[in-house]
């Protein structure tokens, strides 16, 4: 049951990452913002303290709204008996990126804040009982995130996301 329990804090906590994945493009070269709408798919895993893995599928579709300057992304992942729903708002002013998130069926929220780098973003999500340090890498077609979540029994999380 604890380790249930733990699970679900994770998969919440996975939810941010759809925000984080929206803003990405906002850094790249060429074009990025033209290249983000639409329905990205992908696998990802979770590593528990123990070291055992689990495999999520994940969903992300991404809308560009105000000429570019902000991002609405929305991200289901799921696991064997578990789901999230996430919505993510973000705002990309030069190299800052700022925003919120919100999990629909667990009813959480919380702040995203972070820098746009030359391969990606490096961004801190924080919510009521949890924080976290992200760092993402994109290129044309893919997308990868690594998650090191603090006060959790997860260790890490690592999503890859494609849409070419």
């Amino acid at each position: 049951m604890k380790t249930m329990m733990h699970t679900t804090r994770w998969l919440r906590r996975l939810a941010i990452v759809g925000i984080a994945v929206g803003a990405t493009f906002a850094g790249a070269a060429a074009d990025p913002i033209g290249k983000l709408p639409g329905r990205w798919t992908g696998w990802g895993s979770v590593t528990h303290q123990g070291g055992a893995k689990e495999q999520l599928k994940c969903v992300a579709t991404y809308f560009v709204e105000n000429s570019g300057k902000d991002i609405r992304q929305n991200l289901r992942c799921a696991s064997k008996g578990y789901k999230i729903d996430v919505v993510g708002k973000l705002k990309v002013t030069s190299t800052a990126v700022n925003g919120s998130w919100s999990e629909r069926i667990r009813s959480s929220s919380g702040s995203v804040s972070g820098r746009v780098t030359n391969k990606g973003f490096n961004l801190a999500i924080r919510g009521a009982d949890f924080s976290a340090a992200m760092t993402m890498t994109t290129t044309s077609c893919k997308q990868s995130i690594n998650i090191a979540p603090q006060g959790l029994a997860v260790t890490r999380i690592a999503i890859g996301l494609a849409k070419c």
